[in-house]
């Protein structure tokens, strides 16, 4: 069974729905995360028919202008298409830590989970950060394999280096159907069982 099957099957969870007044759980349990309902529709639909109105009007007038300017808003669905996406962004169970279009990373090659917060004004940005004890190559159970049209689409994890030269992978939350602290100790769960 492929990893993500794996992960997809183990759970199964969209958002968590943990009772707040619930004592922590001992044992640790299996979910999948994808982007909140509702969070690039507007774009993608919005750009889509923007799009085809530019492409209609240029066949129709015959004029190139209108039809080269819907590329860029074509690109723009491309890009944001994970938001309308049905397939999970995160995920963990026994096996590992999914992220998609990378793969699963084993729990024994994390070194440190963390959150980060910043805030712009009013608006609070939160990403998961995952410290790797290696190189990312040796830290997967399997690496996911790319379709080249997934690779013009936005992924919701960056690599970065931290001070340290450690490999840190940082993972957007604030899109994600979840509570980052919630989040956070069901990941620590598995990586600390």
């Amino acid at each position: 069974m492929s990893p993500r099957r794996n992960m997809e099957s183990g759970g199964g969870m969209s958002q968590f729905d943990l009772d707040p007044w619930q004592e922590e759980q001992s044992s640790a349990e299996p979910f999948t995360l994808g982007y909140r309902k509702g969070t690039g529709e507007p774009v993608v639909y919005g750009s889509l028919l923007l799009g085809a109105a530019l492409l209609g009007t240029g066949i129709v007038s015959g004029s190139l202008i209108p039809a080269l300017a819907s590329l860029p808003v074509f690109l723009s669905v491309q890009w944001h298409y994970p938001f309308i996406d049905k397939r999970p962004q995160i995920a963990a169970n026994e096996t590992g830590l999914y992220l998609e279009r990378l793969g699963v990373l084993r729990w024994s090659a994390i070194a440190d989970l963390s959150l980060y917060k910043t805030a712009v004004r009013t608006m609070e940005f939160n990403q998961l950060h995952i410290k790797l004890k290696g190189p990312i190559e040796d830290c997967l159970v399997k690496r996911e394999p790319q379709s080249l049209p997934r690779l013009a689409m936005r992924k919701n994890w960056r690599l970065k280096k931290a001070k340290s030269n450690a490999p840190v992978l940082e993972v957007d939350l604030h899109l994600l159907a979840c509570d980052p602290e919630i989040l956070l100790q069901r990941t620590r769960q598995f990586w600390r069982g």
